[in-house]
């Protein structure tokens, strides 16, 4: 008892900002960053006091209790955290929150301001979620393709009419991580353009010996941003 005394003493002794910054170390990195929060609070008042600070929620990992499944388990509980954690600034928090009113809730205007709000903190697989469903809808399909035009040039790859995209890792990684927090949240997804261009050469398959052709959607060319990004959403829904 008296190590653990003293232990408390010497965590007393801490400036405040230094206590904050084990926490959001803590907050940020852990595997267990929700349980290990609690833990800290149980330990001291010191630690309480730091924990509530608004740097550790806008830096928690929700990522990591997304993948836990404490939305599945505890689905209050993980929202009532998101909500805390976005009123900190916390991007992810916004992002798998948007998501959520979006697809489960189908309170579409909430969540685009959600995603809205992530997209300010430059989270590009924001962008390329709202470019997704954005797209869907006619009235908005012009906003959509200049946002993934934008997100699209961010790694250099070149959406035109005269050429096929460059790289694209950029975009494949947000496809990925999109589909993948999808997963753990819900079975839905964006829904298909049901349109079909009547260029029979848009699309084509270019500098490829590859047969896997939605892995390698890079090596496709077509005739406008419009039927880049229906391939694009068409390869989300498969994802």
């Amino acid at each position: 008892m008296a190590g653990v005394a003293m232990q408390k003493d010497n965590v007393t002794s801490l400036p405040h900002d230094l206590v904050v910054e084990v926490c959001v170390r803590i907050a940020s990195t852990s595997a267990t960053p929700r349980k290990d929060i609690k833990c800290l609070k149980e330990l001291c008042k010191v630690f309480q006091e730091a924990s509530r600070a608004k740097k550790v929620g806008k830096f928690m990992n929700v990522r990591r209790e997304l993948e836990l499944s404490l939305n599945w388990f505890d689905k209050q509980e993980y929202f009532d955290l998101l909500r805390a954690c976005a009123n900190c600034g916390n991007f992810n928090a916004y992002f798998i929150l948007g998501l959520e009113e979006v697809f489960n809730l189908k309170e579409k205007t909430l969540g685009l301001d959600h995603l809205h709000k992530a997209q300010v903190g430059e989270h590009p697989v924001t962008s390329y979620m709202l470019g997704m469903i954005l797209f869907q809808e006619p009235e908005t399909r012009s906003l959509a393709v200049e946002m993934l035009n934008k997100l699209a040039a961010m790694d250099g790859s070149r959406v035109s009419t005269a050429a096929a995209p460059g790289d694209g890792a950029l975009i494949r990684a947000c496809r990925r991580e999109a589909a993948e927090v999808m997963r753990y949240m819900t079975w839905e997804k964006p829904g298909r353009v049901d349109s079909v261009c009547p260029n029979q050469r848009c699309g084509r398959v270019f500098r490829t010996s590859d047969w896997d052709l939605w892995s390698y959607d890079e090596n496709r060319t077509f005739c406008s941003d419009i039927c880049r990004w229906r391939h694009e959403l068409d390869l989300l829904a498969r994802s």
